[in-house]
């Protein structure tokens, strides 16, 4: 055996529980659950009948784990699936009318895939986070916590808003999964110099890194970070380049369906990728079943590029068997690409059998083979551009960090002032300037802002946030919370996280 293979999915999605709807908002969040939390579920449910073990880790920040519990978010989900069953239905009209029987072929499947997801959905109880927490508990994944809010921690102004993050997210992971975490995903692979012993403190067994934190050093071996207990495992650039390449990776493929393009009525896709950089109206009509052909080809590449990675890694030398760890964003399978759950699953069944690789997740490949070696973490160090800290920390976000470093040292100062108040309404209100702080806190706001990707979304959110966090203040300070009740309650309902 050349040795092992660990997928690694990043499950995450901001806060846009009643904060809006389309094109940015709750509809996002619908349209990843339909499009891959439940199809990915789906599929690890079939590797499970399998007997398939250990073949995927995931997190699940906290953020996404409220918003996936809570009822007012599964009864929109729910609506969201019978809606698009109707505009789908209006599609196969259009194109009945239009007299195009390829497009009415794809709408079919369309309608027969939300009418199956929304079958599916409510035999699980509206449950997705328990199906998660029983495939963990039964071996086929692991899940990993990670920071409340996903904020850029190298960001946040005192350690001990850094440990709040950390320590809340998991109580948050405990609450949801019933057992505490042996692995932590750092937001955006953002280390900071006093990381370590912190999550030590909080009985970690390891953290994913970038690989940009150990140069010279081989990836395809965990570490111990100096001083600690601590694993560092790094992800391998060569599979993040394979699948996210932006013009050769494998969701680039002309055959692949394009989810930029959809059709006006009810926002489904009906065209391919076509090829790179085809202007829009120069797009070709999808064909589901060459697409679904490339899908194979493109988890047979992976594959052997593996096992080549490993060879190449681990050397002939090598006494312990490497492990190559291959970590996306869970969003890319299904929503971003549409035809990635189906090569996820087929490269999970394919490596399941395979002799020369064998799946596993961190945790049991540590407790076979524990690292006696020691490092050092360089930073600045991420998975975002240049592997720095410039995507969230630049001149277009100053001024976020200037109001989060202003915020935090207010409520530092209130909570030290008002927290141990025996009123109630009181202690009701610092918790909602914490939930606002920390909401506020997020790395998607700065990451949408420098990318330009629903830019003015991500501002509004920002600011709304940090208004919401004054006034609260105010109120206290004003000594006007009874008339600021009513508010109060509407903030609580508006912005529910479990801290």
């Amino acid at each position: 055996m050349n040795g092992y293979l660990s997928i690694l999915l990043h499950t995450h999605m901001p806060y846009v529980r009643k904060n809006g709807t389309w094109p940015v908002g709750e509809d996002w969040l619908y349209q990843v659950i339909s499009e891959s939390y439940l199809p990915i579920l789906d599929a690890l449910m079939a590797l499970s009948s399998e007997e398939i073990k250990n073949c995927l880790a995931l997190t699940f920040t906290p953020v996404l784990c409220e918003q996936l519990a809570d009822e007012y978010i599964k009864d929109g989900f729910k609506r969201y699936l019978e809606t698009m069953i109707r505009h789908t239905e209006q599609d196969i009209e259009d194109f009945k009318y239009l007299g195009d029987e390829k497009r009415v072929e794809i709408a079919r499947q369309w309608r027969n895939d939300y009418e199956a997801k929304l079958h599916r959905y409510l035999s699980l109880d509206r449950d997705i986070l328990k199906e998660f927490k029983d495939l963990k508990e039964n071996g086929v994944i692991e899940i990993l916590a990670s920071a409340t809010t996903h904020a850029f921690l190298p960001g946040l102004p005192s350690l001990e808003s850094v440990e709040r993050q950390i320590e809340t997210g998991i109580s948050s992971h405990i609450r949801h999964f019933s057992s505490p975490p042996e692995g932590f995903w750092i937001p955006e692979c953002a280390w900071r110099k006093d990381l370590g012993e912190l999550l030590e403190k909080y009985d970690i067994r390891y953290v994913p890194i970038d690989p940009s934190a150990i140069p010279g050093l081989p990836t395809a071996f965990p570490h111990r970070l100096k001083g600690t207990r601590l694993h560092v495992i790094a992800r391998s650039e060569t599979a993040h380049r394979n699948v996210w390449e932006e013009k050769f990776g494998y969701p680039s493929d002309p055959n692949y369906l394009d989810t930029t393009k959809y059709y006006l009525n009810s926002g489904n896709y009906y065209w391919k990728v076509t090829g790179y950089e085809i202007p829009i109206e120069n797009k070709m009509i999808y064909e589901p079943q060459a697409a679904k052909i490339r899908a194979f080809e493109h988890a047979e590449h992976f594959m052997n590029s593996v096992i080549s990675e490993l060879i190449t890694c681990s050397g002939k030398d090598a006494v312990e068997p490497g492990i190559l760890l291959a970590s996306f964003d869970t969003e890319l399978f299904g929503h971003g690409w549409h035809e990635g759950v189906l090569w996820l699953e087929t490269l999970l069944r394919s490596i399941s059998g395979s002799t020369t690789v064998e799946l596993t997740v961190p945790s049991a490949y540590l407790e076979k083979h524990p690292s006696t070696s020691q490092t050092t973490l360089r930073i600045p160090t991420s998975w975002g551009d240049n592997h720095d800290y410039s995507t969230w920390l630049g001149n277009e976000t100053d001024w976020m960090w200037d109001a989060i470093g202003k915020a935090e040292k207010q409520f530092v100062e209130m909570r030290n002032r008002y927290g141990k108040s025996s009123n109630s309404t009181t202690k009701r209100a610092i918790e909602q300037m914490e939930r606002e702080l920390m909401i506020l806190e997020s790395s998607d706001w700065q990451y949408m802002v420098a990318k330009r990707k629903a830019r003015e979304y991500a501002i509004e959110r920002f600011n709304s946030h940090y208004e919401r966090f004054k006034a609260i203040a105010g109120a206290i300070c004003e000594g006007v919370l009874e008339t600021f009740e009513e508010k109060l309650q509407h903030l609580e309902e508006l912005d529910k996280l479990s801290i």
